[in-house]
């Protein structure tokens, strides 16, 4: 990930972040990694797999965010307001950023049902496209080391430290980085397997299908496109507006520069922006060496 020079703002927008990094190679770097997916049944599953177990974590991490903001509520001051009691405004920012995390925990189109169930679905009907046996997906679903550390670093940079101004817009710009990024991960992976490789692999082999979610009939695909979708949005462009609104409170109920502001929210966004890389680079490599041979030796140990 190229790394661009940062400018001083007077408010954060997209393209505040988007001058952070090469957009350009950052997309085309998830898409070749979706692409080496696509072209395999059983690469496409750790693919997915790799993803879902990936974002597994979001939703209780941005509550963890949401409610770091919101016990310091007393950081945020509108200077306006003479009375202490009426000036906190600590919540109002915490609301924007647990917005993302309700929805993650109980989906408006899916009968209230949580994401990570809808991911399970999807991975559930991959893994019969890829015609892999319970013995199979319990391997695939053991993470390797480099997928730890990634979690780990996940965790570590979400969730902000109570009444600590720095960890706390430091996990924001982490949470801004998750959201706007997210919408173009989603985006890409439905543009290459619905899209470039349409009417054949799991697109051919989708065509039609439907589950029962919560009462409702919906495509073991939903979860994919309740994100993002190719030529289109979805709920994590959503997550990344209100994520820039509760920077932009931020900044107002707060007596330091936008500069100082944005030298952490920054800082948070680059650490997401270089875990994501890591996700994807570990991923590519992870599918670059399941050659046949290596998958008909992991076969052959489960029978």
């Amino acid at each position: 990930m190229l790394v661009q020079e940062r400018t001083a703002v007077t408010r954060f927008t997209t393209e505040t972040f988007d001058n952070l990094f090469d957009r350009q190679m950052n997309n085309a770097n998830i898409e070749t990694t979706i692409e080496l997916a696509a072209a395999d049944p059983v690469k496409l599953y750790y693919f997915m797999q790799r993803y879902a177990y990936f974002n597994s974590y979001a939703g209780s991490l941005v509550a963890r965010l949401a409610s770091s903001i919101g016990i310091s509520y007393q950081l945020f001051r509108q200077n306006e307001v003479a009375v202490t009691d009426q000036s906190d405004r600590g919540l109002e920012i915490a609301a924007k950023v647990l917005a993302a995390t309700i929805d993650e925990h109980a989906d408006a189109g899916a009968q209230q049902v949580p994401h990570r169930t809808l991911a399970q679905i999807t991975l559930k009907a991959v893994g019969e496209y890829a015609n892999l046996g319970n013995n199979e997906l319990n391997q695939v679903a053991q993470a390797p080391v480099w997928m730890q550390a990634i979690i780990t670093d996940l965790i570590n940079g979400y969730q902000g430290k109570i009444d600590d101004l720095e960890a706390i817009v430091t996990a924001l710009g982490f949470h801004i980085g998750s959201e706007l990024l997210a919408d173009r991960e989603y985006s890409l992976i439905d543009k290459v397997v619905r899209y470039t490789n349409r009417g054949s692999g799991f697109d051919a082999w989708l065509q039609g299908k439907q589950v029962e979610v919560g009462g409702k009939r919906l495509s073991p695909w939903y979860w994919i496109v309740v994100h993002g979708k190719h030529n289109a949005s979805g709920v994590e462009a959503d997550h990344f507006e209100l994520a820039l609104d509760a920077l932009n409170l931020l900044a107002e109920y707060r007596p330091e520069s936008n500069e100082q502001i944005w030298q952490w929210a920054s800082n948070g966004f680059l650490d997401f922006a270089e875990l994501q890389q890591r996700l994807f680079a570990c991923t590519k490599a992870e599918l670059a060496d399941l050659t046949p041979q290596v998958r008909a030796s992991m076969m052959s140990e489960l029978n």
